[in-house]
């Protein structure tokens, strides 16, 4: 570019380079030229003789240009490379203490290249992000590294690590992740165990339990460590050799009430049932429903259970305890109840009573007072009487019904009160009240049409309306 160039259209000399490869005139605004990216590379020299490159190196991944300066080696680098660098670095050394192959560590690298490029490792430590890019690349693989693995190496949660992962796979869309199958850990476990020369019998042993257990649906929802430890123990108990739980833990990194669950649930199972020798020579075809689904079925007939016993001690209770005698006894008591009611002091006794209930009736007198409860008996009265239990749980009911008008005037009390101590005193609003009209009204309307003047003459309806002329009608109404 000239020194000193000239815009066609304002003739300024005020020329810039945006940055963005356009020159501009900084007076019109004009876009002299454009495209200032060449395939060419120029080189230069420095005072001191150094040789440097004239132009910016622009990476298909950078967001804007930079420039490779003679005064560092590796000219200026932009924080994102050196992101990209770092976690390269980390990753290869954390695959080399896993003792991964170096093409795992290459796709980890890729991995992480993506997650920088949306903006993932911000807000989070790298070596989270490193641990789960690179566990990615192990499970895509399908190698014998656990989680825990990496949080041992790197002395971090490996809760943390598998929250970062779970975020990394739903962000970078990774679906193509095999789940894991229990027997791949065999050989792993089998081999810190130390069986000797018994170790590929155990592991065959161990392999068959791992698919028996699978067509048994205890793999679903289960840590394929804790089912592949509890496989372990039962074939090295098959093979009699003793081991602990405490050394399945050690080696599977589970806890002792994980490998004592899958065994329970195995025991459960058809398989469970069968000897060392049946279940080495038999094959079995049938396959047990899950554990949750029997755990939820004996529960729901457990319930029922103690539903139907419920409702037997109900019926029981509700049953008379007086036995129904046989038809002979009915009989008796029949004629027993006739022969009284056939009997003539029996029948004057009824009369009597009858008799004194219609003089009682006829000579009780009501009062149609309503003040007066003459009529009313004190039972009756006395039922609707409020003990002071009662009053207490009413009177609380109330006042928590009307908590917010009661605050209300209770704050209209004390403002009162302090108005009148301030010497603030307030009239009271006297409102109109309008009298009824009724016959004893003085002055009242005699005719309709007086009625009608006195109202037109109260309020004016429009400015329209001939007043005069009405007054003029009111008269011939009256004449």
């Amino acid at each position: 570019m000239p020194a000193r160039a000239v815009c066609p259209y304002c003739k300024g000399t005020s020329i810039e380079d945006n940055g963005a490869g356009d020159i501009c005139c900084t007076t019109c605004g004009a876009v002299l030229e454009d495209s200032q990216i060449v395939a060419e590379v120029t080189f230069g020299e420095t005072t001191s003789g150094a040789a440097i490159v004239h132009g910016k190196f622009i990476g298909a991944d950078q967001s804007y240009a930079r420039g490779s300066g003679g005064f560092r080696k590796n000219g200026s680098w932009e924080s994102r490379e050196q992101t990209l660098a770092n976690g390269k670095r980390r990753i290869m050394n954390l695959a080399h203490a896993l003792k991964l192959p170096e093409f795992i560590g290459e796709a980890a690298n890729r991995w992480f290249q993506l997650a920088v490029t949306h903006n993932f490792v911000q807000g989070r430590r790298s070596q989270y992000v490193v641990a789960a890019c690179l566990y990615v690349a192990c499970r895509q693989q399908e190698t014998t590294h656990m989680l825990i693995d990496f949080a041992d190496l790197l002395q971090v949660s490996v809760f943390a690590i598998g929250a970062t992962y779970l975020k990394l796979v739903k962000v970078l869309q990774i679906k193509k992740i095999p789940l894991i199958d229990p027997s791949i850990y065999i050989q792993r476990f089998a081999v810190k165990l130390e069986f000797g020369s018994e170790t590929r019998k155990v592991m065959n042993d161990a392999v068959r339990l791992v698919q028996r257990m699978g067509k048994d649906w205890l793999h679903q929802g289960r840590r394929p460590a804790g089912v592949a430890g509890a496989c372990i123990l039962v074939a090295a108990r098959m093979n009699n050799f003793r081991r602990s739980k405490a050394e399945i833990v050690h080696v599977a990194k589970v806890a002792e009430d994980t490998i004592q669950r899958r065994l329970d649930e195995f025991k459960m199972t058809a398989a469970g049932a069968l000897t060392v020798q049946d279940f080495r020579g038999t094959n079995i075809e049938s396959e047990a429903d899950p554990p949750s689904f029997t755990k939820h079925r004996k529960r729901e007939l457990a319930e029922l259970r103690e539903r139907e016993a419920k409702l037997q001690a109900a019926d029981a209770d509700a049953e008379p305890d007086v036995e129904v005698g046989d038809d002979e006894a009915e009989k008796e008591v029949a004629q027993d109840l006739d022969a009284t009611l056939k009997d003539q002091s029996f029948q004057k006794l009824s009369e009597l009573i009858k008799a004194d209930s219609t003089n009682s009736a006829s000579s009780r007198v009501f009062d149609d007072n309503p003040e007066h409860l003459s009529d009313v008996d004190d039972d009756e009265i006395q039922s609707f009487m409020l003990s002071e239990k009662e009053v207490e749980i009413k009177s609380k009911v109330w006042m928590d019904l009307n908590e917010d008008y009661l605050k209300e005037q209770e704050m209209k009390r004390l403002k009162f009160e302090a108005d009148q101590k301030a010497g603030i005193v307030r009239a009271p609003r006297k409102r109109k009240r309008n009298k009824p009209r009724d016959s004893t009204t003085e002055n009242l309307p005699e005719t309709p049409a007086e009625s009608a003047k006195a109202m037109l003459q109260k309020k004016a309806f429009s400015k329209k309306i001939n007043y005069a002329a009405l007054d003029h009608l009111f008269n011939k109404a009256n004449k």
